[in-house]
């Protein structure tokens, strides 16, 4: 099998439809913070290219092309189901051997015809085989960080509570998650009053999200946390550190930090039956995805 430069960093292109943009966002985003190379069309197309041929060099210079499949991509017709195509037709021009191609599920779609042959894998549950895939077609030489080291490098320094800065932690209580049932003396917690907010500026809204993350982080730290759950829970702190990052540029863009907090939104409330404070938290997300509009100037 072909092997890379170890000193390249793949570059891996993400083909998918408009309307799964925010999951592809977080896949954009770990996979970054894994040291590879991906391409997304929001992040590295200029204004005035010539989208469909910039499109077309990127997918034939790339070393991976993910194929990522949804319900509604998988329905929809017109220029996605061409890119689809279009990368299983470069697909072809690589040795039979070479990891080129992976089709990616983002929720429980029944995959096309024309992709059952290969292997897919279903995000986020099944990232971690996503990295081995990536590590292999690499050579084994550009290995992203476990999570382990992550935690290694960055390690987790809750926010200390502060006077007036916004709303307060302060729920104590027990914690469903999945069978397990947290007890004892930990106080977990969650934004009691989502009106008390005041937020005019973006470091304000900044650290409202920093909270939420490292809320979050707590919640994963203090049991023996469901597996589905915890992947559920890594990709609302993805997508509230998306929105982080966003919120931090010079110009940032309203639009897509109302998406990806939706998106956040819609994943943290689906563990519900899990987490008690989902709900809350949840709310909290949905808040803030329209104080984005106002505050950034998108509405």
């Amino acid at each position: 099998m072909g092997q890379q430069d170890p000193q390249k960093q793949l570059l891996i292109f993400l083909s998918h439809a408009r309307e799964d943009k925010p999951k592809v966002r977080n896949l954009y985003r770990r996979l970054m913070d894994d040291d590879f190379n991906p391409w997304l069309d929001e992040e590295h197309l200029l204004p005035g290219q010539n989208w469909d041929l910039e499109i077309e060099k990127v997918m034939r210079a790339s070393d991976m092309i993910l194929l990522c499949f949804s319900e509604q991509s998988v329905s929809k017709s017109g220029y996605i189901q061409r890119e689809y195509k279009r990368a299983m037709d470069i697909s072809q021009e690589k040795p039979e051997d070479m990891i080129f191609v992976i089709p990616v599920r983002l929720d429980d779609c029944e995959m096309p015809t024309f992709i059952r042959g290969v292997k897919w894998v279903d995000y986020p549950a099944d990232y971690d085989k996503l990295l081995l895939a990536l590590q292999t077609r690499s050579g084994g030489k550009a290995m992203p960080k476990t999570p382990a080291q992550k935690k290694q490098t960055t390690p987790h320094k809750p926010a200390a509570p502060k006077p007036n800065s916004g709303p307060v932690f302060n729920v104590q209580g027990n914690i469903n998650i999945g069978r397990d049932l947290i007890t004892g003396d930990q106080t977990n917690t969650y934004y009691q009053n989502q009106t008390t907010l005041n937020i005019t500026t973006s470091t304000q809204f900044v650290g409202e999200l920093q909270k939420l993350r490292d809320e979050i982080e707590s919640l994963k730290s203090q049991s023996k946390v469901n597996p589905a759950v915890m992947r559920r829970m890594e990709v609302v702190q993805a997508d509230i550190q998306d929105a982080i990052r966003e919120a931090k540029k010079d110009k940032p863009v309203a639009e897509r930090i109302n998406k990806t907090l939706d998106s956040a939104k819609d994943t943290m409330q689906k563990l519900s039956g899990s987490i008690s404070s989902a709900v809350s938290l949840g709310t909290m997300l949905g808040s803030l995805a329209a104080m984005a509009l106002k505050l950034f100037g998108g509405g």
